[in-house]
């Protein structure tokens, strides 16, 4: 199945030349912007080549070289009306620059997921809004796959939980995830640049469920507005904070600030890594056998002795934690916040601590054992902030202190539980034993800190 170029000579140019002149010219020109850590995520626009060509270049400079191997297209559709999001599963689409694969595992992986997505080519054959990004990505990227994802109508609630799969999906180093969509659209310049410059605020502040509001009041304006709400909750999952990188509207384009005005913003989502280099899928799966085998030692009262692996990196000290469900349900946790003992070594007593001594629980029974899930959190070292606009929920992990009370969240509780800043402050409160608001009192400390986190399920996937 070969999807056809149904915008070349109209969007871009239909020769092959030409359009590798013109593309080639718009990333020179464009803004060089650079971001630390890795670029997740990107809004870009999808207007006529001549009129958002130079704010779309600015967006895929930032992707070159950065290992990107598949992209998740995820655009408005403007020629049918359906409800949900329709995948294109399998084949290639054709431009003029040559052809590009379908990931058709990771499509059908998605479409398996439920939710709003639905088997739908046909949907995807006149529609610009994801065949224009191509010939940019053919531009910059060296090799990769697409799965093309086309949104129709619907709650924000179906376009919140469409994010659950493709945040899983963009975990992986070489996924990008790009939402493509244009702003304002309207007759009056004046009102493209207030306007848009709200979008793009509600935008970086990074709520998708405050951004879905604005959209359905109409304060906000993006035509791709439901695929940038669920980028956003995608990214808000993954720790990605966005970042303007060039915003210009038609009228700054072609210097015509009167009549039909159209706004352009691109947009990257980026997560900062602080924390050290993430471990091997060999070193996860060492440290699993530990706190598993650690665990059932303890359990059934026999001799514990764990042999320090042959991995460099878990012989250093790092804090960490062990989490232990059954059935889905919590059924311990403890942890060292701090570098106190060799990461091996840490997991091992934590692990053990999480099944027998959490005060919140009986101790684990040589009868549970086979129902038992195990979730390793490695700890970067706690960092004391003066400002709460760093804590960045899904990212970060928080611990309040004042006096003798201390309360500790993991950065994934956030994320379970769909917390915005102030609610995960407020609980990490609540933890401490202390009033909902005393990340507000003078006297209380705030740290932050990041998690590596991974379960059995994680080690198979990245193995």
């Amino acid at each position: 199945m070969r999807r056809k170029p149904a915008v070349a000579g109209a969007f871009y140019p239909a020769s092959e030349r030409e359009l590798r002149q013109l593309i080639d010219e718009l990333l020179s020109n464009a803004p060089r912007v650079q971001v630390e850590g890795e670029v997740k995520g990107l809004i870009s626009p999808h207007a006529g080549y001549v009129y958002s060509g130079i704010v779309a270049a600015c967006g895929y400079n930032l992707i070159k070289g950065r290992g990107i191997e598949r992209v998740i297209l995820l655009g408005p559709s403007h020629t049918s009306y359906f409800r949900g999001i329709a995948v294109y599963p399998e084949g290639e689409w054709e431009t003029p620059l040559g052809t590009v694969p379908i990931d058709d595992r990771t499509a059908r992986k998605i479409l398996r997921s439920g939710g709003p997505y639905f088997e739908a080519p046909h949907l995807h054959e006149t529609e610009h809004s994801l065949e224009v990004q191509l010939p940019f990505l053919q531009s910059v990227l060296e090799s990769f796959s697409i799965i093309p994802l086309l949104f129709g109508f619907g709650d924000a609630d179906d376009f919140i939980s469409a994010a659950e799969v493709l945040s899983e999906l963009a975990r992986k180093k070489d996924t990008l995830l790009l939402a493509s969509s244009d702003l304002y659209h309207g007759y009056s310049y004046e009102e493209a640049v207030k306007t848009d410059s709200y979008t793009l605020e509600l935008i970086k502040e990074g709520d998708p469920l405050n951004f879905a509001r604005a959209l359905s009041a109409e304060r906000a304006q993006a035509c791709g507005g439901w695929p940038i709400v669920t980028l956003m909750e995608a990214m808000r999952k993954i720790g990605a904070v966005p970042k303007l990188l060039y915003y210009a509207n038609s009228g700054d384009i072609t210097g015509i600030k009167t009549g039909y005005v159209v706004g352009y913003g691109s947009v990257a989502f980026v997560r900062i890594r602080e924390k050290e280099e993430e471990l091997s899928a060999e070193e996860k799966a060492a440290l699993m056998k530990i706190a598993r085998s650690s665990v059932e030692a303890a359990v059934r009262g026999m001799p514990l002795k764990i042999e320090a692996p042959p991995y460099e990196r878990l012989r250093e000290k790092r804090g960490a934690f062990v989490t232990l469900k059954k059935h889905g349900q919590l059924r311990g946790c403890i942890g060292y916040v701090l570098p106190i003992k060799p990461l091996y070594e840490a997991v091992s007593d934590v692990a053990v601590s999480a099944a027998l001594r959490d005060p919140r629980f009986p101790p684990v029974t040589v009868d549970e054992l086979d129902d038992l899930e195990y979730e390793i959190s490695v700890l970067s070292v706690p960092r004391k902030i003066e400002n709460i606009d760093e804590i960045i929920p899904g990212h970060h992990g928080l611990i309040v202190k004042r006096g003798y009370f201390e309360g500790l969240l993991l950065p994934q509780v956030a994320t379970e539980y769909g917390w915005d800043r102030e609610t995960f402050l407020k609980h990490t409160c609540l933890k401490a034993g202390l009033e909902p608001d005393c990340y507000l009192h003078p006297d209380t400390e705030i740290y932050i800190f990041e998690a590596e986190v991974f379960d059995e399920a994680d080690i198979l996937k990245d193995a």
